[in-house]
């Protein structure tokens, strides 16, 4: 299954948007404060309820309408109380998802796939309702936030279990993934390759032991908090390979994965996402980075002169404040495409700044 599209009516931020999703790689940019990561935390919460949900009994407690309503408090954290503060129309809980405005108030999605849909609204009032599901259970929903999660792994998932952290339910989720044990054998043959490029950056493999990870290698063992940042993503990503929390049906969303890597790595992240692609994963990723977000663009121009293990679809999605407070979405091939597009801007600006300099000398 692949998501085909998302139509949002007054949800968080966004007063009336459609998104046409690509099967293979979909890049949401745009400045911060517009909704991307809201967008991608919409779809990965729908698709973990599917995932979970007792279709069959109706008045089972795993009902979709229950689980999905819950799944968003967890993703999203709204206040479960009305802020001190807030004005008295404005309640806790999944109304604060719905759009703001004075009085009452509702808010609509439709998701929908090439092989069903689902749809339903929320309320001001914090109820979900008029679920319609035709949403088949499709392959696993895998999130990786943009805070690095393999160094607080340790002992992560008990403590929230006991409500002692208060990070949000996709922390919570990927440390559970990261938590399953390798699958014995081979890795499959859609992700060859993948493995000894991953191996080859990190020096070594990824192992587990007493609730820490550690990269085995020619050279010794390193504790996995010991090695930088942008090499845990890496680690992460190969363990996550590794025990087939990701797979070649499944969709991954990823919430600026350029953060802390410097631009060699930017450049291997970007071939990695386009072979996850091109072994049938739906890949979702929010970005501020021009080297990625660019490396990505000349892959969707230039597919033809790509390897044939590097070629996929990909779209791009431009998340912009309105004169009217909401925020619109423009989605192009390519960056190029895009009229607005606030890193070439920015970029742009530089340039010119920079030679203003230069004449000044």
């Amino acid at each position: 299954m692949k998501l085909t599209s998302l139509d949002l009516e007054r949800f968080c931020a966004f007063k009336r948007t459609s998104l046409p999703f690509s099967p293979g790689i979909n890049v949401l940019i745009g400045a911060n404060g517009t909704g991307k990561s809201h967008l991608m935390k919409l779809l990965y919460s729908i698709l973990k309820a599917n995932e979970k949900a007792e279709k069959n009994d109706p008045h089972s407690p795993n009902t979709l309408t229950t689980l999905l309503a819950q799944k968003l408090v967890a993703v999203f954290r709204p206040d479960s109380m009305r802020p001190e503060g807030a004005p008295k129309d404005e309640l806790g809980g999944l109304g604060r998802l719905v759009f703001r405005k004075k009085g009452r108030n509702s808010g609509h999605v439709k998701l929908a796939s090439d092989a069903g849909k689902l749809q339903f609204t929320l309320t001001s009032l914090g109820r979900l309702k008029n679920l319609e599901d035709a949403l088949p259970s499709g392959g696993a929903a895998l999130f990786i936030p943009s805070r690095e999660a393999l160094a607080m792994y340790e002992g992560f998932v008990g403590n929230y279990e006991k409500r002692v952290l208060s990070f949000d339910e996709t922390y919570y989720d990927i440390c559970v993934a990261l938590s399953s044990s390798p699958v014995r054998g081979p890795w499959p043959k859609e992700f060859s390759g993948l493995n000894t490029e991953l191996e080859t950056e990190l020096g070594g493999r990824v192992h587990e032991a007493g609730g820490r990870f550690y990269v085995y290698s020619s050279d010794g063992v390193i504790e996995a908090h010991l090695l930088a940042e942008g090499l845990r993503k890496l680690a992460s990503l190969f363990r996550l390979l590794q025990n087939q929390s990701l797979t070649s049906n499944g969709f991954l969303f990823w919430d600026e994965p350029e953060a802390n890597l410097n631009p060699r790595l930017v450049t291997l992240i970007s071939r990695i996402l386009r072979r996850l692609a091109n072994a049938g994963v739906q890949v979702f990723v929010t970005t501020h980075d021009y080297l990625l977000s660019s490396e990505l663009s000349l892959a969707a121009e230039y597919a033809r002169q790509s390897p044939e293990d590097l070629r996929c679809e990909i779209r791009f999605f431009c998340a912009s404040r309105s004169a009217g407070g909401g925020v619109e979405i423009e989605s192009a091939a390519t960056l190029p495409q895009l009229s607005g597009n606030p890193i070439l801007k920015e970029f742009a600006a530089h340039y010119d700044r920079e030679q203003s300099l230069f004449k000044g000398q």
